[in-house]
């Protein structure tokens, strides 16, 4: 005996109170948006890549080669690592494509980073256009006033309003942090994200790298101190 199937109403039709009623039903909040639009970091995928660069770092400097000459080897396969896993970090969100050593008119570029089209639910992300730059720093010291002078002749450069600089050292502190703060409210404005290699450690341990990005565009913008970040 046929039936009658039940009428659907079309998803583009429902309205924002059912789709608000839909999301409290069934528990969709922020966290499980942000897990579905950033899934965590796959296993080890931090540690591993800084065990071979340390591998890398403690590596005997063959016979009739220069110290000098071994240091610069070593420098640019720890360089070559350490994008290679901030590539692995940044693809872990899957509307974000990435292109590394991009080379341009003027510029090599680390990463280049393609914005896709279902994160932007996010308000944060929804701002930055269609790509945004990333820069790779595995030095001995903090973010200095130099870096970002680059990096925001950079975004200039390629149509960018958003850059990351990941760093292995801290957060960007006192007349750097307020240049970072000027570059952000000019027209266009240039948000340089800083994140630091111990909050992807974090990330790695379950912090949600989305979250993180956002919290740190958020300090960018409005000059705040360090925001905690779930």
């Amino acid at each position: 005996m046929a039936t009658t199937p039940t009428p659907q109403v079309p998803v583009g039709n429902l309205t924002l109170d059912q789709w608000i009623e839909f999301g409290r039903k069934n528990d969709i909040d922020d966290e499980l948006i942000y897990s579905f639009l950033s899934p965590p970091l796959p296993a080890n995928s931090v540690s591993r890549w800084l065990a071979r660069i340390e591998r890398i770092e403690n590596a005997a400097k063959p016979k009739g080669v220069s110290a000098s000459e071994w240091s610069g080897r070593k420098n640019k396969l720890k360089g070559t690592a350490f994008e290679a896993m901030i590539c692995l970090v940044i693809k872990s969100i899957p509307s974000f494509t990435v292109w590394k050593n991009v080379t341009t008119t003027t510029n090599e570029i680390d990463l280049l980073v393609r914005v896709g089209l279902a994160i932007q639910v996010s308000p944060v992300v929804r701002q930055w256009g269609s790509h945004f730059v990333c820069e790779c720093k595995l030095v001995n010291k903090g973010i200095n006033a130099t870096w970002i002078g680059k990096l925001n002749s950079v975004l200039e450069l390629h149509g960018s309003e958003v850059g990351v600089l990941v760093s292995s050292h801290g957060a960007p502190r006192g007349k750097v942090k307020t240049q970072i703060h000027m570059h952000a409210f000019k027209t266009p404005p240039r948000v340089i994200v800083c994140i630091s290699l111990d909050e992807l450690k974090e990330c790695e341990n379950g912090k949600n790298l989305l979250r993180l990005i956002s919290t740190r565009y958020i300090e960018a913008k409005s000059g705040a101190t360090a925001l905690i970040t779930q």
